[in-house]
């Protein structure tokens, strides 16, 4: 049996006939000793009335009693394409699908013992042509012929269901449009919805881009043809629906008749049917939606051709979409693919410099000139290691600052030719993302600072330990520490105002970035960054 349908409220009608039926059966059973008064001709009269309500009725009402149809009004018998005499005096059994019969032979049983069973359920029922009749039943015990019978009021219910199952195709496709990763994804899934809706094996999406002139076929489903390669439109009936904009059935009759007229030529196996609908955004045709039976038995008419248009907006629009969000993302990738190269270029550039001045280096012999060469130098590195880093990275955006932090020390420890042994480096920092704007600074900042640690801090072979450390805090800011326990900074030597070039540059670097630098002299030198990220259209 079908499951039981959820409705608010009875329907003033159903309840009506029903009132209507039963005083009609008391009438013609029992009315001696239940009314009192009326004459036999009033009887008569109130039964005329009665039957002529039924008999004219929109719903299908039926009396069943010993499981066989006593009673059946002529709606029923034309729902299913009946006459009324071969509906009477059959088993109800004989109209019902076969995986519903054991449960409406449970619901009607269980009536008839007086138990609580669903009065209000959906079924099919057999038609006289073998297909099947969804509908609505309402069903309700009633005295007939002074013994109990089951009466039911049949609401055809199949108009409702096509409207339902086609909003459900149009909530279906837009979840797929949502779902899908691709294109084809996507064609598949509407395939499937489509055929939900009608026979639907021979599908194919034709696609049509007008600025190449071409047409292409990015998803094809036949039993007898190939895929087509892309093309410049014909005259095939694909190319007269995207040429016309309107919906095309093509029967035999209909194919030859344009063929004789010379809008259409045969292209591939030829079908029975041919349905085509545009795809149509903003008063364009972008392409066409078709099905196709090979088939004599399954055809197509206009029901099926409304359906196909009901639902091409929305493939339209879905289609529409889909080809806009594709061609994005590949135009971003090629985005990505040449930002990585730019990186990597920058990247050998700076390699270039930086070998172009250790060469020039080579012809210095005053040691002061030698050092400002190689100073220059790992300034390079430290910026080079950005754009490496940028390239190597899934987001070219932002880089993750504490691998970052982790390459450049090692780096200058070894430029600096640093004895790990005497010197330890600790590095503490949390993950962090920090966009090129930023890091270019901080970068360089942390290059002065290790570097300047690594000259000054542990002369004469003093040991000692390097820490960096990288830390979040609140209010979305950044705090950055670099400290040795070496010799310490000068007592008296404002680090903001001295005339060395590398904290000038620190300081402007932090100026550049809006930072706050803070020194703590006490065991050593600690300096202390705290900054923000920069937007990344503010320019570095």
């Amino acid at each position: 049996m079908g499951k039981q349908v959820e409705t608010s409220g009875e329907r003033p009608p159903l309840r009506k006939i029903n009132t209507q039926f039963r005083e009609l059966t008391l009438s013609r059973g029992k009315h001696k000793e239940i009314v009192r008064g009326p004459s036999k001709e009033a009887l008569r009269e109130s039964e005329e009335k009665y039957r002529t309500v039924v008999n004219s009725a929109n719903d299908g009402i039926a009396i069943i009693q010993d499981q066989v149809i006593q009673f059946a009004n002529p709606r029923l018998a034309e729902m299913g394409g009946y006459s009324v005499e071969e509906i009477v005096d059959q088993p109800f059994t004989e109209f019902l699908s076969p995986e519903e019969l054991q449960g409406a032979q449970t619901i009607y049983s269980g009536r008839m013992a007086g138990e609580v069973v669903p009065s209000k359920y959906e079924l099919h029922l057999r038609k006289k042509d073998g297909n099947f009749l969804f509908v609505e039943v309402n069903s309700s015990l009633v005295p007939y012929r002074n013994r109990l019978a089951v009466l039911v009021i049949i609401r055809d219910s199949t108009e409702r269901k096509r409207t339902e199952k086609l909003k459900d195709s149009i909530f279906r496709i837009s979840g797929a449009a949502i779902s899908s990763d691709s294109l084809e994804e996507l064609f598949q899934s509407i395939h499937h919805v489509i055929s939900d809706l009608m026979p639907a094996s021979n599908f194919y999406i034709a696609l049509y881009d007008q600025s190449l002139d071409l047409l292409s076929f990015p998803y094809f489903r036949d039993e007898y043809d190939p895929t087509p390669n892309p093309k410049k439109p014909g005259r095939g009936l694909t190319e007269y629906v995207l040429r016309t904009g309107k919906p095309l059935l093509a029967s035999p009759e209909v194919f030859a008749e344009l063929e004789s007229h010379g809008e259409v030529e045969s292209v591939g196996a030829p079908s029975i049917d041919w349905l085509g609908v545009p795809l149509n955004i903003d008063s364009r045709t972008i392409g066409v939606l078709v099905v196709q039976t090979y088939t004599e038995g399954v055809r197509y008419g206009e029901e099926e051709k409304n359906i196909l248009k009901f639902v091409s907006d929305q493939v339209a629009m879905t289609v529409h979409r889909k080809r806009a969000e594709a061609q994005i993302k590949a135009q971003l990738q090629e985005k990505e693919v040449l930002l990585k190269e730019v990186h990597h270029r920058v990247k050998n550039n700076m390699q270039v410099i930086s070998s172009l001045l250790n060469l020039q280096s080579r012809r210095v012999k005053d040691p002061a000139v030698f050092e400002m060469f190689k100073e220059s130098q790992r300034r390079i590195r430290s910026m080079a290691l950005i754009h490496e880093r940028l390239y190597q990275s899934s987001d070219l955006s932002r880089i993750e600052f504490s691998q970052y932090l982790r390459n450049l020390a090692i780096h200058l420890f070894h430029s600096y030719q640093a004895d790990s042994s005497r010197i330890h480096l600790k590095i503490d920092a949390e993950e962090v993302f920090l966009n090129i704007n930023t890091a270019i600074p901080c970068g360089l900042i942390v290059n002065e600072l290790i570097s300047n640690a690594l000259k000054h801090g542990f002369p004469e072979g003093r040991s000692g330990q390097l820490d960096i450390d990288l830390r979040r805090v609140p209010g979305d800011r950044y705090v950055l520490r670099v400290k040795d326990d070496g010799v310490g900074f000068p007592e008296g030597l404002d680090f903001r105002k001295t005339e060395t070039l590398g904290m000038q540059i620190i300081s402007t670097l932090v100026e550049q970035i809006e930072g706050r630098l803070e020194l703590n002299r006490s065991q050593g030198t600690a300096f202390r960054l705290e900054f923000n990220e920069l937007p990344r259209e503010k320019s570095s």
